[in-house]
């Protein structure tokens, strides 16, 4: 059960990171709070690679397995967390993470596709619950002078869901090869300057005192830690089961929600993270 539990606390940790990239996100641009999130992430990663000895196992590294590992983090970190930050502006932080969270849905097509895995009728049954959550959700969203911003905001969960798939895919693939600490100590330096090159000077690169401690609490927690149970999960059970195990975190991050930025959790909301979980079970039961 340990790739199981693994999955588990790495959704805890995830829930945990959103909410905290959540306060931050009221005076910081999505890209930008990438940005302090990935440099983070890769300073405490670092000492941690150098602490274990694992930084020598660079020379053995296969080209092939740094490729994948560097552009998981790219579409899965980089434009994933963005588009994931950007649809937390627009509708709120249950309301994106619940969205994005169809992402093993997507995992479970691409690992067909590209990781040799079967089809099977249950598959079906959970693709069609899941689709029923994401309607649910969708139909809460108020309409009005914020219609615009709520279909802004789903179309960038599902953006961040599909970043996340090919994302997970690409770490399958490229965890074949290297080392989980060392692939997070290679992604985490890349991945900062990455979004660096891609970003724009703007007003809201001034980040206060508290929004840089709450942005860089969230990468470590979320990427750091969260990564690498992830990471590790997905070598023990496989990328299938680990990512829909990982989309408990809808349910965590409604909970955090409520208690520490008081927002309203529905019963539609919680309705659909339901619909969610057993979907999940049918697509990896």
């Amino acid at each position: 059960m340990m790739g199981e539990a693994l999955a588990i606390l790495s959704a805890l940790m995830q829930a945990i990171s959103t909410v905290l990239s959540a306060e931050a996100l009221k005076n910081v641009d999505p890209l930008w709070s990438n940005v302090i999130k990935s440099l983070a992430s890769a300073a405490v990663m670092l000492p941690i690679v150098a602490a274990t000895g694992v930084l020598f196992g660079c020379i053995n590294v296969r080209a092939d397995s740094l490729f994948f590992v560097i552009l998981a983090a790219i579409v899965g970190f980089g434009f994933g967390d963005t588009f994931l930050f950007k649809s937390i502006v627009l509708i709120g932080v249950s309301r994106a993470y619940t969205i994005s969270f169809t992402s093993p849905l997507f995992t479970m097509v691409l690992a067909i596709i590209f990781l040799n895995e079967t089809f099977l009728l249950k598959y079906l049954i959970g693709t069609t619950f899941i689709v029923i959550s994401l309607a649910i959700v969708s139909l809460e969203l108020e309409g009005g002078g914020q219609k615009d911003a709520s279909l802004r905001g789903i179309i960038a969960a599902v953006a961040a869901a599909l970043c996340w798939a090919v994302g997970t895919v690409l770490a399958a693939l490229g965890l074949r090869g290297i080392d989980v600490l060392l692939a997070n100590a290679i992604r985490f330096p890349i991945l900062a300057l990455f979004l660096l090159l891609i970003s724009k000077p703007g007003e809201k690169r001034r980040v206060a005192g508290r929004d840089l401690m709450l942005l860089s609490a969230a990468g470590v927690t979320g990427m750091v830690f969260g990564g690498i149970t992830f990471l590790l999960s997905i070598q023990l059970i496989g990328a299938s089961r680990a990512s829909p195990l990982n989309a408990s975190s809808p349910v965590l991050t409604s909970i955090i929600s409520k208690a520490f930025l008081k927002e309203k959790v529905t019963l539609r909301l919680i309705s659909s993270s339901i619909f969610i979980t057993t979907g999940i079970y049918f697509l990896v039961s």
